[in-house]
């Protein structure tokens, strides 16, 4: 009976692991097509507004078009169409300026072959172009950036790659002349292209996609090494062609790490925590007027209070397959974190009790413009390291036990 029953529950647990379906939530808002054909969507970012964060934006890079800005309802604000096409997009607050500190938005142009950055006036919403034409780096052509806020002394770093996944990690420094020069100090080579990248400040990780082949952790300090640590394998649930990277930052490191699996028409979910177990994954489905996502490239994420439609922040995804264009669908956390059985954590306040957010994304895969923790919280279980987003096998394997000793007992009877 020993045997039976451990072949039993072998048999179980196997079919339970095999069958594990990502979570399903619905979007809020998606965004309307770039009028101006742009169709090649290749990385997302949010500004946040401080002032009004209702009033905040999405900032698109597109490689057709340019960088699009969309409000959170949707609607597209402008068109920076003549410094060139853009293939990535980040932001970071508190850089220093001519007047004060500034959220700093950092673009990979393709056709300047440079970095090219920008301040979002806050009153009339539009960007104006800060940099000096110093921020590039010799024969070098970006294809992908991301932004890194230095705990240990307070610089803001710049990461960009290029085709083949060399990253280049560039100083950026208030110019002499009022604008933003970059300065080199690290170069690595990640062993093919990167699909995504971001970084966590207050932990000091640079998490970068390999495509194709999974994600890893490095140290985002200028004076680390190349060493690198393994977080996830391009294996289900993140399934190839995989896509960019978010966080969701809760205070005291705690939070989400979010993968886009293009392949899998799914986000994977990881505790922002070393070991950073998988915690399962959600699918954004249909919603009345508003489609599925389907082969999503990036994913972008904060938890800053957004306004009454996005009190706990948002996730914004990718949509590869919409009618007439690619777009991106909004997704309020509150529907993520409840579609998980337990919750995940999430803050209804975006306060963090003044700790910094934690890292924002670029590079192919979103990133917030920041993110706190605090506030009301769900019940989080982030070392189950359980890939199921529906079923809790903890409660689910009780009841199995339960009824295979009771099963035992009759039969000794």
């Amino acid at each position: 009976m020993r045997v039976q029953t451990c072949f039993v529950l072998f048999v179980f647990l196997t079919g339970l692991s095999a069958g594990a379906q990502p979570a399903s939530v619905q979007p809020s808002v998606e965004t309307q097509p770039v009028v101006r054909g742009g169709t090649a969507s290749q990385d997302v970012a949010l500004w946040v507004n401080s002032g009004t964060p209702g009033q905040s934006l999405l900032l698109v890079a597109d490689s057709v078009v340019g960088l699009v800005t969309f409000g959170l309802n949707g609607g597209e604000q402008q068109a920076v169409l003549s410094d060139g096409v853009a293939y990535g997009v980040d932001v970071r607050d508190g850089f220093n300026l001519p007047g004060g500190t500034e959220p700093l938005v950092v673009v990979a142009n393709g056709t300047l072959q440079a970095l090219t950055a920008y301040v979002v006036d806050p009153l009339t919403l539009q960007l104006r172009r800060v940099d000096t034409g110093n921020l590039t780096v010799s024969n070098f052509s970006p294809r992908t950036v991301t932004l890194y806020r230095s705990a240990v002394n307070g610089a803001l770093y710049a990461f960009m790659s290029n085709a083949v996944g060399t990253m280049q990690q560039v100083e950026l420094r208030p110019g002499t002349d009022g604008g933003v020069e970059g300065v080199p100090v690290r170069s690595f080579a990640v062993g093919g292209a990167i699909a995504g990248a971001v970084a966590d400040d207050q932990q000091g990780f640079l998490f970068v996609v390999q495509q194709n082949t999974g994600i890893w952790r490095y140290d985002a300090e200028p004076g680390a090494n190349d060493n690198r640590t393994s977080v996830a394998t391009a294996t289900a649930p993140l399934t190839a062609p995989l896509g960019g990277v978010s966080l969701y930052s809760l205070s005291n490191g705690t939070g989400y790490l979010l993968a886009a699996s293009a392949g899998g028409d799914q986000i994977v979910v990881y505790d922002r925590r070393p070991p950073h177990a998988t915690l399962g994954s959600f699918a954004v489905v249909q919603d009345g007027g508003i489609d599925a996502v389907d082969g999503p490239v990036t994913v972008e994420a904060t938890s800053r209070a957004l306004g009454p439609n996005f009190p706990a922040g948002l996730v914004a995804v990718h949509d590869a397959i919409n009618d007439p264009m690619q777009n991106d669908k909004l997704v309020s956390w509150l529907g993520v974190a409840n579609a998980f059985n337990p919750p995940l954590a999430g803050s209804q306040t975006g306060a963090d009790g003044g700790t910094a957010d934690g890292g924002t994304d670029g590079g192919g895969g979103g990133g917030g413009g920041g993110g706190g923790g605090g506030g009301n919280t769900f019940p989080p279980e982030p070392d189950s390291g359980c890939n199921c987003a529906t079923a809790s096998v903890p409660g689910t394997l009780l009841f199995v036990l339960g009824g295979l000793a009771l099963l035992r007992r009759r039969r000794q009877d």
